[in-house]
């Protein structure tokens, strides 16, 4: 089983939760996954430095709604293997998706920061499109953004994949499985509660 097929519930459920928010709106007035511009037609960035995607939005007034499941979606499998990597996979929503990298050795802050590197790079690539596949409606298959930092001995990756295929997740196991190979080993978990506590 791959890591999209077992994540298919957590996407499945996330695109549900989009429909349902657009089914409030009068079909002319949704607006869906738009980027945002300033007053000075300037695309305005989020914290993590890329535009902000919104999820849906109100084209009568300009409201925009971000989605959020009231409860984690459930994978198919508890653990996955990825190239010699064992992937633990819990419960959790497509649209703040922790991938929790814990060092087996102690890295180098150069390890740390090529890791950090990676999760940014696969942020980048999965918000222009990089992974999107045919048009699927009013979707783009465009992730929204994301946010690296250190927890302990652990690097969180929390991602906010928007409409972005499962397919994409199989691509970042790989390149996780490469980068465990080839600098410091990594004990990987996707899902779970993306806030500490």
């Amino acid at each position: 089983m791959t890591a999209a097929e077992a994540l298919e519930p957590l996407y499945r459920g996330y695109l549900r939760r989009l429909d349902e928010m657009v089914a409030r709106l009068p079909p002319e007035a949704a607006l869906t996954e738009r980027t945002t511009r300033g007053d000075d037609g300037r695309l305005s960035l989020g914290p993590d430095g890329l535009p902000l995607r919104f999820d849906v939005a109100d084209a009568r007034d300009g409201h925009t709604y971000e989605v959020h499941g009231a409860r984690q979606d459930e994978p198919l499998a508890s653990e996955i293997d990825v190239a010699g990597l064992a992937v633990r996979l819990e419960p959790g929503n497509w649209e703040e998706l922790p991938v929790v990298c814990a060092f087996e050795g102690e890295p180098s802050a150069e390890d740390v920061e090529a890791l950090a590197d990676l999760l940014r790079a696969f942020t980048v690539v999965a918000w222009h499109g990089g992974f999107a596949v045919a048009s699927s409606g009013r979707w783009t298959g465009r992730a929204h953004g994301g946010r690296v930092e250190m927890r302990g001995n652990e690097l969180w990756g929390i991602l906010d994949l928007g409409s972005c295929p499962g397919s994409a997740i199989d691509a970042l196991c790989g390149a996780l499985a490469g980068y465990s190979r080839e600098r410091v080993g990594l004990r990987v978990r996707i899902g779970g509660k993306a806030q500490p506590g």
